[in-house]
């Protein structure tokens, strides 16, 4: 199945016409058209909202199927720039105290008089079961 037939599906199983559902994304009722009889494809940036209109993820719009194909985070590395030490040291603490995604390690250092703050996180959890 391609996205074109994909859209149409679920458009039709939502029982909405082409109109109400271009209106929803600011198109026109030809672009619609269009995905749906495989002449054009939807832009790589309208693909967040069809499926969040649809209640889908993305993968499902371009047929992606199977467990292969789901990319899973399982490490973060955020930089916070912050005022103070102890401003910092209170992001920290709030990070460890919660649950997911675990803290692994920080680095707070100061720079050009501002203090950054690395945290790396990790997303450790049994990632094959969440629902996402």
């Amino acid at each position: 199945m391609d996205i074109g037939t994909t859209i149409k599906k679920l458009r039709i199983d939502k029982g909405i016409t082409q109109e109400t559902f271009a209106n929803v994304l600011d198109i026109s009722v030809q672009t619609v058209s269009r995905w749906e009889n495989n002449v054009n494809y939807p832009d790589l940036s309208m693909l967040p909202l069809i499926a969040t209109f649809f209640h889908v993820s993305t993968d499902f719009l371009l047929g992606m199927k199977g467990e292969n194909n789901m990319a899973k985070l399982l490490k973060t590395v955020e930089t916070f720039e912050l005022v103070s030490k102890s401003e910092a040291e209170e992001l920290v603490l709030k990070f460890k105290g919660e649950k997911f995604p675990i803290l692994k390690e920080h680095k707070i250092t100061k720079a050009d008089g501002k203090i950054i703050l690395e945290a790396t996180k990790e997303f450790n959890a049994d990632m094959d079961n969440m629902k996402f």
